[in-house]
């Protein structure tokens, strides 16, 4: 028994293993709407025996607490220091789960309390949960503790790798997370690779020289959103129980305009083009789709009530599963009957100017006095990019607004337009007076001809 479950808005995870003769059962690294587990091993008449936890995570709120006190026991690595009931495991300490034997590797380097699971059972591949150490095409970062740790985990994680990297080139590898994570660099799409695979492919895994390595791994970690300090605190403590099942409350238009009055945020799950002509004053656009949760975790306060606007009464449910998966449970409901109900009500609206790639080129080219802000990644901007803009990532817009200048238009552009329009948004909710988005991103950009590199 050997499922994989996987959260792509934030590239995370998850697996239930067991045995099909004892219907016994363990979920790993599990998320925090673990109905999904039980639903499953249910499915298979199975129960769940266990959770394990291959480290206290960053990105995501786990489900270990709320297992926990469903009765299931919670293990995880030597010094996790888990604030709730939980079995602290020892380095080649075994767990037998019916005909399957999971045996515990303690592999720090991610973080110091780190495990991987190796898996065997008879007529099965040996199967091995890599967690956040080794990734398809990558490692992970040992940066999120802080300077003080970073050097010794990187240290770590270099004798942790060769020490898994050393079993049978047949050994499966499961990671934790797959591409769009932030827990490692140049992660591979892939949902599982082989050790053998890894060893000849795995640029991270062609180092043989332990500080050329760690000069490596250190100079090519991602960026790292605020939020992930607070999933740290909040997965060691454990957190809360959250009704996953809960039905949005429908909120009378002018209810929501006075929550947002006193503080509440209004999350505009439309397309970028449709809030751009028009949304509540001061609405935020987070377009529905996969990435809500994870974009929210980097801009939102943990505290603020949220309101959702959408076009279907399902987005709204589907925000609010994400935006709790990342530790955002304020959520006071969906602005019935979205925003033409809101501008039927006579309340404020607002809509954001945009430009056109050929205007924008024009308006380059002419010096017209404007500023454009890159909101894509380092690494983006350092492919190419418009001369003179500036770039500060997405993430970084809230505490950087004050940066940008209230004299002269300032242009928003990413590389296809959601992330500039959800900076723009964060822009204008800041107050910077004049804003435009730049429609169709870099991409359509590019398309005109060269642009600096």
């Amino acid at each position: 028994m050997f499922q994989r479950f996987f959260d792509e808005g934030l590239a995370q995870a998850s697996f239930l293993v067991g045995c099909s003769r004892t219907r016994q059962a363990v979920v790993v690294d599990p998320r925090r709407d673990i109905s999904i587990y039980a639903a499953a091993a249910e499915q298979a008449g199975a129960s769940l025996v266990a959770a394990i936890e291959t480290h206290v995570h960053a990105d995501f709120v786990s489900g270990a607490r709320a297992l926990a006190e469903s009765g299931v026991r919670v293990l995880a690595g030597p010094g996790a220091n888990l604030a709730f009931a939980n079995h602290e495991v020892r380095d080649g300490e075994q767990l037998a789960v019916g005909d399957v034997t999971l045996t515990f590797l303690h592999t720090p380097g991610h973080t110091p309390e780190h495990v991987c699971v190796l898996i065997t059972a008879p007529g099965e591949p040996v199967r091995l949960l890599t967690g956040d150490l080794l990734f398809v095409g990558g490692v992970g970062r040992p940066d999120l503790l802080g300077e003080a740790q970073t050097l010794r985990l990187a240290h770590d994680l270099f004798d942790s790798l060769r020490r898994v990297t050393a079993l049978d080139e047949r050994t499966e590898v499961h990671p934790g997370h797959g591409a769009g994570s932030l827990c490692g660099a140049g992660i591979g799409k892939e949902p599982s690779s082989t050790i053998g695979r890894e060893r000849a492919q795995n640029a991270m895994l062609q180092y043989d020289d332990r500080d050329r390595f760690v000069h490596a791994v250190l100079a090519d970690v991602p960026p790292t959103p605020p939020y992930f300090a607070r999933m740290k605190r909040l997965n060691a403590a454990g957190a809360p129980p959250v009704d996953f099942a809960r039905k949005l409350p429908a909120l009378r238009p002018a209810a929501a305009a006075a929550l947002a009055a006193d503080g509440a945020l209004i999350l505009d799950l439309r397309a970028a083009s449709t809030f751009l002509a028009g949304h509540p004053y001061g609405a935020l656009n987070f377009g529905y789709g996969s990435k809500i949760g994870y974009w929210a975790g980097w801009v939102l306060p943990p505290d603020a009530p949220l309101i959702i606007l959408a076009d279907e009464p399902a987005h709204a449910q589907e925000a609010a599963v994400q935006l709790l998966r990342v530790g955002l449970d304020r959520v006071e409901g969906t602005i019935a009957g979205g925003f033409e109900a809101w501008v039927g009500a006579g309340l404020p609206a607002a809509e954001i100017a945009t430009m056109s790639p050929a205007e924008l080129r024009q308006a380059v080219e002419r010096g017209t006095p404007m500023q454009v802000v890159d909101v894509r990644t380092r690494a983006e901007w350092n492919a190419a990019h418009i001369d003179g803009a500036l770039n500060i990532p997405v993430g970084e817009i809230p505490d950087r607004a004050d940066e940008l200048p209230d004299v002269v238009p300032v242009v928003t552009i990413c590389e296809g337009g959601y992330r500039s329009s959800l900076a723009a948004s964060l822009l204008a909710h800041e107050g910077v007076p004049h804003v435009v988005n730049a429609t169709g991103g870099m991409a359509a950009y590019r398309a005109l001809g060269e642009v600096t590199t």
